[in-house]
């Protein structure tokens, strides 16, 4: 029997071309394919899903929080997390929600394949980078710690704080978030507020040292 798939992502595009990958595979089956988490819950309802193929941000919503909900609440579903934040700080965070796998946009078709097929037998799919590090975290026992800041942000916020790692302003924050400008400079304050900086200037310091491009 082929394993059954539900696309759970903001972006039609890209759920278009998973599904046009996934469905060239004979044991894999896209049974359904959303762009709102609470979608996605409707489907739980009507369907057998056997692996959920997700993005992480989505206004309004905190992906996060709901992948904790619908791994409680429906066990035998994995949840594979395909997404474009860094994945030295999301990685963990998703796994520690209960998702099976972190993989980033923009990995081979052959990694989605496999990431799909090992989550489902009841692995854990992330790079083979972030996989040594969560073993040298796990030795030291110190990371926890060191990431709690971290911890409380949300999905989006990572985002926001992600781009201005890579030296956005608000205005183009804005364009590629399809927020308003207010929107992000709300949740600038927001960031400031939970990580403990009092200026953009420290903000943007640390977005650089934690988030920015490698």
């Amino acid at each position: 029997m082929a394993l059954s798939i539900v696309l759970l992502d903001q972006h039609c595009i890209l759920r278009d071309e998973l599904e046009s990958l996934f469905g060239g595979i004979e044991e894999l089956a896209v049974v359904g394919s959303v762009s709102r988490p609470k979608e996605l819950s409707k489907c739980f309802s009507l369907l057998q899903v056997d692996v959920v193929v997700m993005g992480l941000v989505f206004d309004g919503d905190d992906a996060l929080r709901n992948i904790r909900d619908w791994s409680e609440s429906h066990p035998k579903t994995k949840f594979l997390v395909l997404s474009e934040l860094p994945e030295t700080i999301c990685a963990r965070r998703v796994l520690d929600a209960g998702g099976n796998g972190y993989l980033m946009k923009g990995s081979s078709s052959s990694a989605l394949i496999d990431g799909v097929h090992r989550v489902a037998a009841g692995g854990v799919v992330v790079s083979a980078s972030i996989a040594d590090q969560l073993l040298a975290d796990f030795s030291k026992g110190t990371t926890r710690d060191e990431m709690h800041c971290f911890d409380q942000l949300t999905a989006l916020e990572l985002h926001v704080l992600s781009l201005i790692g890579q030296g956005h302003a608000n205005a183009a924050i804005a364009t590629k978030m399809d927020l308003s400008k207010e929107a992000v400079s709300t949740c600038k304050e927001r960031l400031k507020t939970k990580l403990t900086v009092t200026s953009s200037q420290q903000l943007m310091q640390l977005a650089l040292q934690r988030l920015g491009r490698r």
